[in-house]
């Protein structure tokens, strides 16, 4: 539990009554996860002489003692955490309780109805410390807050010739904490969970403590005022390569279930015919360097025209799971005319005692075109994510979890198969 990050010693008996002062926030650190956001504020305190004094400190609205965490507290020995406007003798919070559920929030709970409104205020915290000596003295606090929220979006540009496109990002953040923050903002593309569980005992942990699947991106220095505040995720001036191809995805991530056991129903993927749309598609390569740690957010492939004008071509989504480690984007333009798919499985079969489901899938696509065209099969290996290729007829790449690429070039009035086994294990 967080609660024993906290030296809570007993509260200060007779003598002098503890000088109150109020604490300078001197830096922030945020972390924007997709649920909530984890807060880091390092406030100093000055002690005009050793001994005890009050301290006060601006949280995010809605936050109350028993929501914030010590992380650090220096050399200063910390009595008592509470609410400011607390009686002296009121027992000091233990920061024991974890987060409040969502849920809770939303239906109430056995304490009562939850508030008609949330808070807008911020709401101000007094600690009761004890200074070894007159001097400087830091501390840090950390909390989860829902009133840090964000979302992010991307814009690629080409030209008439489509073969090459640039990659501009922004991250929309929205403040409705009720505090100004001025803080090393990172954006963790995953859920924070019971973020008391991370172990945050410094703030270092509180930015690495996602998952390592899950990608961080470092915006650096940001002033996070009231309202929405646009971040730039990436402005690349060097172009992406990019081509056209055909792009068969019959099944789409809708299916994807994410355990490690898979999912052995039968009719699971071929209870209905799979569509046989094949979509005219821009190929985009992925530079690494720069794209690395993207949150997943839509994008929009605009084309300059010679007068200037940006028209759309298409829309996607950039940096999601499903295609977290493929070298390349692909964005739908329209539907190919005169090419066509099938998705057929030709076999199946669960093994009990070698603990393994596996499937048989043949693709077929049939091009009446007067020329040979390219063609990328996007396959999602929907049952599970502990899953192996026992056999491919063509070149795969394994492009996220649940997600291959087979290409293939199919003649111009012709027909090309790809025939692919895949073995689920448990």
């Amino acid at each position: 539990m967080m609660s024993r990050a906290i030296c809570l010693l007993s509260l200060l008996g007779c003598g002098a009554r503890p000088q109150h002062r109020p604490a300078v926030t001197v830096s922030d650190e945020v972390t924007l996860y997709r649920d909530r956001a984890l807060v880091s504020q390092r406030v100093e305190v000055v002690a005009a002489a050793a001994g005890p004094l009050r301290v006060t400190v601006k949280v995010a609205a809605g936050v109350g003692p028993d929501d914030l965490v010590i992380l650090d507290r220096g050399e200063l020995l910390i009595s008592a955490l509470r609410a400011r406007g607390s009686v002296d003798d009121e027992p000091a919070h233990t920061v024991a309780r974890e987060a409040k559920d969502p849920a809770d929030a939303a239906n109430g709970s056995a304490d009562g109805p939850a508030p008609s409104a949330p808070p807008t205020a911020p709401v101000e915290v007094e600690l009761v410390v004890r200074a070894p000596r007159m001097g400087r003295f830091t501390l840090s606090l950390g909390y989860a807050t829902e009133r840090i929220a964000w979302d992010a979006a991307y814009t690629m540009t080409t030209t008439a010739a489509r073969d090459h496109a640039v990659l501009h990002g922004t991250v929309a953040i929205r403040n409705t904490s009720g505090i100004a923050l001025r803080a090393h903002a990172y954006v963790v593309d995953g859920a924070l969970g019971a973020w008391r569980d991370r172990g945050a005992a410094r703030p270092a942990t509180m930015r690495v403590g996602p998952p390592p699947a899950e990608p961080v991106r470092d915006l650096g220095r940001v002033a996070l005022g009231e309202g929405e505040t646009q971040v730039e995720l990436v402005a690349e001036t060097a172009p992406h390569k990019m081509r056209s191809v055909l792009v068969y995805d019959p099944i789409g991530t809708g299916l994807d279930h994410p355990g490690s056991a898979p999912v052995s129903d039968p009719a699971i993927g071929v209870a209905v015919a799979a569509p046989t749309r094949i979509t005219e598609s821009l190929e985009i390569d992925r530079d690494d360097r720069t794209t690395t740690g993207l949150p997943a957010g839509p994008v929009r492939l605009v084309e300059r025209r010679p007068d200037g004008a940006l028209v759309v071509l298409g829309t996607s989504r950039l940096g999601g799971a499903a295609t977290r480690v493929a070298s390349v984007d692909t964005i739908a333009i329209g539907i190919a005319d005169a090419v066509v798919g099938h998705r057929e499985r030709r076999d199946w079969g669960r093994d009990e005692d070698q603990k393994r489901f596996s499937e048989e899938f043949l693709l077929t696509i049939d091009n009446a075109r007067p020329r040979p065209v390219d063609v990328v099969i996007r396959e999602h290996l929907y049952r599970g994510q502990n899953w192996t290729l026992a056999y491919q007829s063509a070149p795969a790449v394994k492009e996220g979890p649940q997600q291959i690429a087979l290409r293939t070039t199919v003649p111009a009035n012709g027909q090309s198969k790809v025939l692919y086994v895949v073995v689920y294990t448990w």
